[in-house]
């Protein structure tokens, strides 16, 4: 219950609207490279999308 009465979310994470927005374009970037037939750019596309969506929840770049 303590979870909920803190206000934050999973992790201790409570996303804005910008971490929101980079994780909803990480996500259409590994959905329209994963189908590639090049490796490169399959697991390019899931690497840079991993990296991205971790730096904009845990990172505090401001």
């Amino acid at each position: 219950m303590n979870l909920l009465a803190t206000g934050t979310g999973l992790f201790g994470i409570s996303p804005t609207t910008d971490q929101l927005l980079v994780v909803n374009l990480s996500a259409i970037l590994v959905g329209t490279t994963f189908n590639a037939p090049q490796k490169f750019i399959k697991w390019g596309g899931v690497v840079v999308a991993v990296v991205t969506t971790t730096c904009a929840l845990w990172c505090s770049h401001h």
